[in-house]
């Protein structure tokens, strides 16, 4: 599979599904074959767990994680991802970073798994009772 026909798959797999409108696609070989990644908006964990489950939902074989970087500056972004793939069989990730992360203990360059119920409950909003 070549790289413009990972990004064709993107597209399409857009236009199939009710997704956000992705901020980046990139596409690039990689040693098992070319693979698309699609970095979502992150505005708020809320919303970003929002948008990871609606694609969770549009992907087969994913996985779900949450990580830190291990730069210095970006101790307080956490980043959420999915790894699977395209309805075509095209490898894809999808992540995204926030400032207001879940409180998780990650360290910086921690990885760690994430079940669908955390992220549905991170997904929910929370109301707030003046």
């Amino acid at each position: 599979m070549i790289i413009s026909r990972v990004l064709v798959a993107v597209a399409e797999h857009l236009d199939g599904f009710d997704l956000a409108d992705p901020v980046m696609i990139t596409a690039a070989p990689c040693t098992a074959g070319p693979m698309a990644t699609v970095q979502l908006s992150g505005e708020s964990l809320c919303g970003l767990a929002a948008e990871i489950l609606a694609w969770a939902d549009t992907l087969d074989n994913v996985t779900a994680s949450a990580w830190r970087p291990s730069i210095p500056d970006a101790d307080q972004q956490v980043f959420l991802e999915l790894r699977g793939r395209l309805t075509d069989d095209t490898p894809v990730k999808v992540f995204g970073g926030v400032f207001d992360g879940p409180g998780m203990p990650l360290t910086p360059g921690d990885r760690v798994g994430l079940s669908w119920g955390l992220l549905r409950e991170w997904a929910t909003p929370t109301v707030v009772v003046a």
